[in-house]
């Protein structure tokens, strides 16, 4: 376009050349400018004609060239589409993978969970059967084992497995044992003495001291140490001393030592109360305080006596007779609550029925007030003991359930305490409450009837007065 433009620009010089030429020359020269004229512009045609025509080959050669490049762009594009899809394919199947396995791997978690739940359930009982067990006595070392089978920052491997079934089959085996052996023992006086031990199982065992004393044994703490058993008869003592000379049959405590303490604790009443907790003390403290209280009211209400109705039939004639100053001196020595509201009463004998009736209903009061003393206290007290034993079964059965929670259901000797707080102070309430309530009832029946005795002996003078007027 450019070629073709000049091209015209220069035929138009030399149009406006020749026409300034013909006005400025002669006519005889005007035929030779206009040839001159128009062999060159044929010249610039044939120019022309080349110039377009290159320029026509190079445009063909440029349009080839980028049709072929759009079609290359074109096949790389749609190559590059279908990678694209390929690969969201790809991408879609890994995530579906990626899911497969991840359900996979919690379907392993809960299964390696349960197995560590397991093999620790498993460790644990392990561990608290060789906390009774005379074989740990023996065998200290094999405690050392818990520590890393129930390390809470490790899970149990196929080693360890293979170790507690190792243990389980060794304690299963030395079940059907006897051993004789030396080693330290903790007297009944509560020093280390060396004993040779007869290990009968693993659940007993018994001793011989070298100054011939003999007797049982029980596990302590983790079972690493052993005691003398107090308290036993001599026939079991005898037993022992025969076992160890090899002339009876070899005894057996099934019960890992259970057996003696259980004896030694029937016998203690003591150690049953402490395990109510410290709610115990003050529901003994409450029958204590009720006990004082009901001797207190025994002696004083024992000390009231009642008027003789000898005595009730002379001044009852008396005030018939309206002989008053004889009715005062048979009154005057107050020694009864009957006479003292009769004396209440005789002294309103000149007033109106409403003053005699609100004279005998003061001195019945008074006297009610000093027989009554301390009776509502002792009904409280009779109520507060077993609502103080349920609090502690409240209290007890908290302390089972946070254990449960803590530690589970496996061991039932960590659910004892709770359950002895729930039930001792139950127990210990209702035992003190059923007496102070008996007593309460006691003490109300007597002055119920010392009350119904000065009642009725007190209306009867003021209808005996009211009749002489």
């Amino acid at each position: 376009m450019r070629l073709f433009i000049s091209s015209v620009a220069a035929i138009m010089l030399l149009f406006s050349s020749a026409l300034a030429s013909n006005a400025a020359t002669p006519s005889e020269t005007k035929s030779d400018q206009w040839k001159t004229t128009i062999a060159t512009l044929s010249k610039f045609k044939k120019d022309h004609a080349k110039n377009v025509a290159s320029t026509l080959q190079l445009t063909q050669k440029n349009k080839q060239e980028l049709t072929t490049e759009l079609k290359s762009v074109k096949q790389k594009a749609a190559k590059t589409d279908s990678e694209v899809q390929q690969l969201i394919s790809q991408y879609e199947m890994l995530l579906k993978k990626e899911a497969a396995l991840k359900q996979k791997l919690q379907s392993r978690r809960e299964e390696i969970k349960t197995f560590e739940g397991t093999v620790r359930t498993a460790a644990k009982l392990m561990q608290d059967r060789a906390s009774t067990s005379f074989l740990t006595q023996q065998h200290p070392e094999r405690l050392q084992a818990f520590k890393t089978l129930l390390a809470s920052g490790r899970m149990p491997g196929l080693s360890d497995l293979q170790h507690l079934i190792d243990m389980y089959f060794k304690e299963l085996r030395a079940t059907g044992t006897l051993a004789r052996y030396e080693s330290s023992i903790i007297a009944p006086d509560g020093k280390k003495i060396t004993a040779e031990i007869f290990r009968t199982g693993t659940s007993s065992a018994f001793y011989r001291t070298p100054s011939d004393t003999y007797g049982f044994l029980e596990v302590t703490g983790n079972g690493t140490e052993v005691k003398s058993v107090e308290a036993l008869s001599s026939e079991l003592t005898s037993t022992v001393v025969d076992a160890f000379a090899g002339n009876q049959i070899v005894p057996l405590d099934f019960s890992h030592g259970a057996a003696f303490v259980r004896l030694v604790a029937d016998s203690d009443i003591w150690t049953k109360i402490k395990d109510g907790g410290v709610l115990v003390w003050p529901i003994l403290g409450i029958g204590v305080i009720a006990l004082l209280l009901a001797l207190e009211r025994f002696i004083n209400l024992g000390r009231m006596k009642r008027t003789s109705p000898e005595e009730l039939t002379e001044i009852m004639e008396l005030a018939e007779n309206k002989d008053w100053t004889s009715c005062y001196k048979k009154l005057s020595n107050k020694n009864t609550p009957t006479k003292r509201v009769l004396w209440a009463t005789l002294k309103k004998s000149s007033g109106s029925p409403a003053a005699l009736e609100k004279g005998m209903q003061e001195a019945l009061i008074f006297e009610l007030g000093k027989m009554e003393r301390f009776l509502p206290t002792m009904q409280t007290l009779a109520a507060v003991a077993p609502l103080l034993g349920l609090l502690g079964t409240v209290t007890g059965m908290i302390n089972t359930f946070q254990v449960i929670t803590l530690f589970g259901t496996g061991d039932p000797h960590m659910l004892s305490g709770g359950i002895s707080e729930a039930l001792v102070t139950t127990q210990l309430g209702l035992a003190v409450a059923i007496p102070i309530m008996m007593l309460h009832h006691v003490l109300n029946s007597r002055v119920d009837s010392l009350a119904n005795d000065m009642e009725e002996k007190g209306t009867a003078l003021i209808a005996t007065i009211l009749n002489g007027r």
